[in-house]
Order: C-alpha cells, then structure tokens, then sequence
C-alpha cells in the first residue's frame, strides 16, 4: 500500500510503499522483514535518511493460527478509531483469503500495541523462547557494561554475572570484535581483545574454552605439516586429550570429516589391545562412545540444518517478489543454503521443469545481486573485472574507477588471485593476472 510519509528528519512529504496486511502463507519473506526490522522501513528521497513508519498492520500465519494486528501506541487513536481500523484490517485480511482458508479464531484479532512484543510471539513459533530472548538481551547488556569498566569494575561484574557467561556470550564478543576490526575501529577492538583474555583467566567457561583452542591450534600445525588431518592424527590428539571431553569435542568439530569408519577401526583396535593384555580398556571405551554419540548429533545436526536451508529456498521460490524475499532473507544464505539451491537447480534441470529452473534461477540471480550491492566498492570492482568479456571492457571499468586504484586495491587482487591458486581455479587466477597487470600500469 502506498502511503503519505513526512521525513523526521527534514519535513519532507513523499509517498512510501507500507505493508499493512503481513500474511506469512502467502508473501513469507515479510516475515524476514519483520524480524530483520526492515518492515515498512522507508527512505526520503531529499536528505536519505531512512526511518521506520509506525503504522497500524495485522500478522497473520495460518501454520500457527497467528492473527495479531499491530496499533501503535504513538498513534494516540480513540477506541473507536482503534477499532474502525482493526476492522478494516481484519476484513482485508479475509478478503484475500478463499472460504475454505477462513478460520474461526480471525474472528477474534489479538491488539497489540508493542512492536517487540508481536515480534517475541513471533519468535515463538521458530523455537526462541522468551527466557532466550531475555538471556540474550541480559548477555548484551553485560558485555556493554564490561566494554566501559575499567579492569578492577569488571572483575567485579565477572565475578558477580558468571552464570551467563557461556557460549553464546562468547559469540557475542566475537561479533562485536569482528566488527570492530572491519571498521577500522584499532581502540575497541584491542580493548575488546584485552575483556576476551580476562574472561579466559577469571572464568571457568573461558577456561575450557582456552583449553579447546589450544588444542584445535596445535592439531591445525599438525595438520599442515601432515598436508592435512587424518583420522589416525585426529586419533592421537583425542587420545592426548581424552581426559577432557570438552577439549575433544572441540577437536572433532574442527575436523569432522576425518571422524569416520577408519577413526573408529583404529580407537577399536586400541581397546581390543588393551583388553587382551590385561589393561583396563574402560577409559577408551567410555571416550568410543561418547565419540559415536556425538557422530550421531553431527549427522542429525547436518539433516536439520540442509532441512532449514531447503526450506529458506521452498519460502524465496513462493515469494511473489524475489528480489525483497533475498533481501530480508540474507542471514540464513550461507555456503551451505548456495549448494542446496546449486542442487535444487540441478534437479529442475533433469527433469526438463522449466518453471521451477526460472524461479530458482531468479533467486540464484537475486542473491548475486544483492551479494554484489551489499559489498564494498573495491570487491564490486573486483566482480565487475573479472565477469569483462574482454581487455578493451576492463580497461574502460578502470577508468571509470580511477579513484580506488590504489596500492590497497592492489593488495586486494593478489590476496584473490592466491586463494584462488590454492583453489586450482586456473582461469580465475589467469583474469586476475591481466587485472593486476593493468592495474599496476596505471599505478
């Protein structure tokens, strides 16, 4: 629905594209925009400023008989008016729906005032239970206040809040430093390499987690001496570090792929030894089977999560607007959600289904796209380089960029060009060669 927005920052009147009806059986990628926070997010045309505009909406998914309208409370609407609009929405919702989809409970709306509490609701159908959400919100507001004490106050706030200082705690900070390295931000992100360390020391959490990366480090220099990780050196590090399950969990997990048969052949064949010459092999065998049961959570950890991807893709193919589903979508497209897509593609091509391959095809384009819009300037150049169809076009591109043409830029070629040389992508690595060329010429 188009609608008259006034700009808070400037004053400005321009007409905004808002969403009122948000019905997740029929458009799902709103539902991303709701919980992303882009829902009815507009921008002004004169100062481009970007805004959220609080209007009334109803939320509808039919899958959990959600049917909630949203009425702000900054409106400051009369009852009446409240209700005149809430029934405005309800028989739009219901109009777009056949007779047989009506149900008994859109007869009764829930009234919502609070955005964050229909979004928790929301977040109850995925699993995320208000005891998560507020864990989160109390983990959040912990790192800040550590991030502004100094070493004597945060001490005393470790000490005090240790109960929620846990894995996801951990994540957090690792989110946040990433971020400050990536903003150039070289404060923050000493300050907050130097609350990771004291977290190691004065925490027991932080303590096995030191432990675990310890170990995970030195099977990585192991490994690259071996020219890889083998079962039989993933074997000797657990069996180094058995005494400490959570160390070994670390260890598998950094190198799942060599837990298989032949792992299991050897530890086997270490406890039949054992056995046979008298030793108690108990040790071993409670570690054997607490690496199977493990090996189990992996597998059934990987169906669920090619499950979640595959659905992500089934929810973007239904989506009437494919470009916008992508969009609000972008934290669930991972490597892996790009090789489900790559196999649903190649499905739809066996079976000569030309409708499902133009709708998978405009999502694989869709993301590019974004993927592309979403990246700095000198990447999007890099892309545009290497996708020229000949020198004469690169050339032209490099002129009309004249002004990232740096020593930087340069860096960033050969930092490519070497991953893809340890990738063996010989024709990646031969386009880049010319770039870099034609870069250094100009430079």
């Amino acid at each position: 629905m188009q609608s008259q927005v006034t700009c808070p920052s400037c004053r400005t009147q321009f007409v905004g594209d808002l969403h009122q009806i948000i019905d997740v059986g029929q458009n799902p990628e709103l539902k991303e925009l709701l919980l992303s926070g882009y829902l009815n997010v507009v921008q002004c045309p004169n100062c481009s400023s970007v805004t959220q505009v609080g209007t009334p909406f109803l939320y509808h998914d039919p899958e959990h008989e959600l049917f909630m309208v949203h009425m702000p409370m900054e409106m400051n609407l009369s009852h009446d008016e409240e209700q005149r609009i809430i029934g405005q929405l309800v028989r739009s919702a219901m109009d777009r729906l056949s007779p047989e989809e009506r149900r008994g409970y859109m007869l009764q709306p829930q009234t919502i005032i609070n955005l964050q509490t229909l979004m928790e609701k929301v977040l109850e159908t995925e699993g995320v239970t208000p005891e998560m959400m507020a864990q989160q919100r109390s983990q959040a507001e912990l790192l800040e206040q550590l991030i502004s004490s100094d070493k004597d106050a945060a001490l005393g706030l470790i000490r005090e809040r240790e109960d929620v200082i846990d894995e996801s705690f951990f994540a957090l900070m690792r989110t946040m430093m990433a971020s400050a390295e990536q903003g150039g931000q070289d404060q923050s992100y000493l300050h907050l390499i130097n609350l990771q360390a004291l977290l190691y020391r004065e925490t027991e959490y932080g303590q096995q987690l030191e432990r675990q990366q310890k170990a995970i480090h030195l099977l990585s220099s192991d490994a690259k001496k071996a020219g890889g990780v083998s079962p039989k050196l993933l074997l000797q590090h657990v069996l180094a570090n058995r005494g400490d399950f959570t160390v070994v969990d670390g260890l598998v997990a950094a190198a799942r792929p060599a837990l298989n048969y032949e792992f299991f052949v050897m530890l086997s064949e270490k406890i039949e030894k054992r056995q046979k010459s008298g030793i108690s092999a108990d040790e071993l065998v409670a570690l054997r089977e607490h690496l199977l049961e493990l090996q189990q959570k992996f597998e059934k950890r990987s169906r669920e999560v090619v499950a979640q991807a595959q659905r992500t893709l089934d929810k973007l193919l239904q989506s009437t607007h494919k470009p916008a589903a992508v969009r609000a979508s972008l934290n669930k497209i991972d490597e892996l959600f790009m090789m489900v897509l790559s196999s649903n593609l190649e499905q739809a091509e066996k079976l000569g289904d030309k409708e499902r391959i133009e709708a998978l095809q405009e999502v694989q384009n869709s993301i590019v796209q974004e993927m592309e819009d979403q990246a700095p300037p000198e990447f999007r150049l890099v892309n545009q380089l290497l996708s020229s169809k000949d020198e004469a076009a690169m050339r032209q591109l490099l002129d009309e960029n004249e002004a990232l043409l740096n020593p930087s830029f340069l860096e960033l070629i050969q930092a490519i060009s070497g991953q893809a040389d340890e990738s063996n992508d010989k024709e990646i690595v031969q386009r880049l060669t010319q770039v870099e060329s034609l870069v250094v010429e100009r430079l």
